[in-house]
């Protein structure tokens, strides 16, 4: 069962980051579509997980630790917010 509540979070977490690189996207006027790899799994979880953005041809690419992505679950912040924040401009001023 703890595995599962863990796991839970870590999607939670993807979820929240998704959510908020899209909020993001749409305040400059841009769709984008965002997906997800996890990166090598330790005990059947996930280490942590690349995101990707790509918004017309372009990509931004930023990869992150479990523990940050879980630190996300309920709001996101610290460096997973700079990294997002640092991505979509960098989409945005290639638009």
């Amino acid at each position: 069962m703890e595995e599962k509540q863990k796991r839970e979070e870590f999607d939670t977490g993807l979820g929240k980051i998704r959510h908020e690189i899209k909020s993001r996207l749409v305040h400059h006027g841009l769709f984008g579509v965002v997906t997800y790899v996890d990166i090598e799994p330790i005990d059947d979880m996930p280490s942590g997980s690349t995101i990707e953005i790509a918004v017309k041809g372009r990509k931004a690419v930023r990869s992150y630790s479990r523990e940050e992505i879980v630190g996300c679950r309920l709001r996101v912040g610290g460096a997973v917010l700079q990294g997002i924040i640092s991505m979509v401009d960098e989409l945005a001023a290639g638009s």
